[in-house]
């Protein structure tokens, strides 16, 4: 298993970040920053015991009971009382990924040297990490202001024994655990228990791991608008790279750049590049702004995504320990230059990673929405280009299409999971509630955001799955005819009887609805959808969600197309055609 060394002078990147939350990589504190700690743990301590000075978080209560102070005999035991104490979370467990990421990022925030911790809180940490020994979190309980203080409170009380973990996938008191492991609880020193409570690693955990879901959905959303885009017969133009350098935001530019490449070598759009054969001067905004519109999600990802590492690798505690370097007579203070001034400052606070969270979440409800809004065109046979009622397989009979419902349904499914977007997406970042007698009298409300984010991912890629339903099953029925249809007028020189070219193409095509004038025909080559569309198509088709001939239960196979979406697997078909480079 590869290695993760953490430092206090190096960056961890999303992507061991996320390999740690998935146990794909051991975790280990680097030599120099043990001994980093271990020096300013030392000058923490002396400047305490010999200035005898009221301390936040070494001899002081916490929150609005920073005016008591606390005897000397008692100062460990006023660390434990406050984890006991704010362990009170309450909800569903979060996923066992979301909380080894927490405890990673927290460990990393205190690596930096800042927070005036012993190693040992660190290297327990990472013990429980490598045994992979995981509390149990509840998801719900944190304003995210003081920090995530009831979430980081329940991995902290594992840490020191108590409670209950997930290991070897079954859920054990820790004491058993940590027993089965060989694994000593950890002993809190003065100033620990904060240091383990004070910081907003839950909802950054939460939004790191959004960021990279979000961004698989985004991708995989510019795949099916290029598949959208062939089988609606509409130009790839409104994606040229020249033409979006007029109006070069960053985030248009990659999702055009993306779906332009990926509609390339197409047949079925060669064979109506010309405006005579179909007529098309433009399509629905579903198509045509599908850049701009994929673009700004694309630009709320990438801010987010570099915000979040901003504050996954920054000290996050309360109070911070700085340089003593005010005294400008270096022989009157023995303590010049050692990290023994004791700020107390706001650096826990979670409004910088709310906002970012809220961006996800647009992010996640556009790209939703943009793919319900094609659902809702495949279904209507106004306006889905000749494709039928509701993707009613075209070849079946009068009698067979009166009792068969096609793909109806799934437009409603689509419809109702939007509706849970907009429901989800509640901005709590800007209902502030004040806590703690005032004392927090503003809050960010950002975990809950968080929760309700990681929520709403499966329901927008099963929205995105629900589109991808549909679109296999056009392409298959665009396949099966023999004609594009055109909605050019014949003109008054052609003698051909025009009621003829009708009866032609009605005895083709059994049943099938059809207003168009003149038809253009289609040879079997002609067909072809661009490669990387043709391996999405012949994939999801074979082995996931085949042709809807008959009227069938769909419910698992369009379930099963949400997790192949959220897994990725489209993407790796389209990678080995056009790889889509952030």
């Amino acid at each position: 298993m590869k290695k993760l060394i953490i430092h206090h002078q190096e960056d961890l990147s999303l992507n061991d970040i996320i390999s740690v939350g998935r146990h794909q990589m051991q975790v280990i504190l680097a030599v120099e920053t043990e001994t980093l700690l271990r020096q300013r743990r030392q000058q923490i301590e002396n400047f305490i015991q010999e200035q005898d000075t009221p301390a936040y978080g070494f001899n002081r209560g916490f929150g609005h009971n920073v005016d008591l102070p606390v005897q000397a005999e008692d100062l460990t035991k006023l660390q434990e009382n406050l984890i006991l104490s704010h362990s009170v979370g309450v909800g569903d467990h979060a996923e066992k990924s979301i909380v080894r990421i927490t405890m990673l990022l927290r460990a990393k925030s205190l690596a930096k040297g800042y927070s005036g911790v012993r190693p040992e809180l660190i290297l327990k940490i990472i013990e429980f990490l490598n045994f992979d020994i995981i509390p149990l979190v509840p998801q719900l309980g944190s304003v995210g202001a003081s920090g995530d203080l009831s979430p980081l409170s329940h991995i902290a009380l594992a840490l020191i024994g108590h409670g209950k973990v997930l290991f070897q996938e079954e859920i054990l008191e820790t004491q058993e655990a940590l027993k089965k492991a060989g694994v000593k609880a950890l002993k809190l020193a003065v100033k620990e228990g904060l240091a383990l409570n004070n910081g907003v690693q839950f909802m950054n955990a939460m939004g790191l791991f959004a960021c990279q879901q979000i961004r698989v959905l985004l991708k995989s959303e510019c795949v099916q608008t290029s598949m959208v885009a062939q089988v609606m017969l509409a130009p790839d133009m409104p994606y040229r790279p020249d033409f979006h350098q007029v109006r070069p935001h960053p985030g248009a530019i990659k999702a055009a750049g993306w779906i332009w490449e990926l509609m390339q070598n197409s047949p079925i759009r060669e064979v109506h590049r010309r405006y005579d054969i179909d007529g098309q001067i433009q399509d629905p905004y579903n198509l045509r702004c599908a850049a701009q519109i994929l673009g700004a999600c694309a630009e709320l990802i990438d801010d987010a995504e570099k915000t979040l590492l901003i504050e996954a690798n920054s000290a996050t505690d309360n109070p911070i320990l700085m340089p003593y370097s005010n005294r400008m007579d270096e022989t009157q203070d023995r303590f010049s230059g050692e990290y023994v001034e004791i700020i107390s400052g706001g650096h826990f606070h979670g409004m910088p990673v709310a906002v970012k969270i809220y961006h996800l979440f647009q992010a996640l409800s556009i790209i939703g929405n943009l793919a319900h809004q094609r659902t809702v065109r495949f279904v209507d046979q106004a306006k889905n280009k000749r494709l039928g009622r509701d993707l009613k397989w075209p070849f079946l009979s009068d009698r067979q299409k009166a009792i068969s419902s096609g793909m109806m349904m799934l437009e409603y499914t689509s419809a109702a999971l939007v509706n849970e977007l907009w429901a989800a997406g509640t901005p709590s970042h800007l209902f502030n509630i004040s806590t703690n007698s005032g004392q927090e009298d503003h809050v960010s409300m950002g975990s809950g955001l968080a929760v309700r984010l990681l929520q709403t991912i499966p329901k927008t890629a099963h929205i995105q799955a629900i589109e991808l339903a549909y679109l296999t099953q056009a392409m298959t029925i665009r396949k099966a005819l023999k004609f594009i249809p055109s909605e050019i007028p014949v003109p008054s020189s052609v003698s051909q009887d025009l009621s003829s070219i009708r009866d032609k193409y009605q005895r083709d095509h059994i049943g099938f609805e059809i207003n168009a004038i003149r038809q253009y025909q289609l040879s079997e080559a002609d067909k072809q959808f661009s490669p990387s569309s043709e391996a999405v198509y012949e994939a999801v088709k074979r082995s996931i969600f085949p042709t809807v001939v008959e009227d069938r239960m769909m419910a698992d196979q369009v379930c099963n197309l949400a997790e192949w979406i959220s897994s990725g697997q489209m993407l790796m078909i389209t990678d080995k055609h056009v790889p889509l480079r952030d």
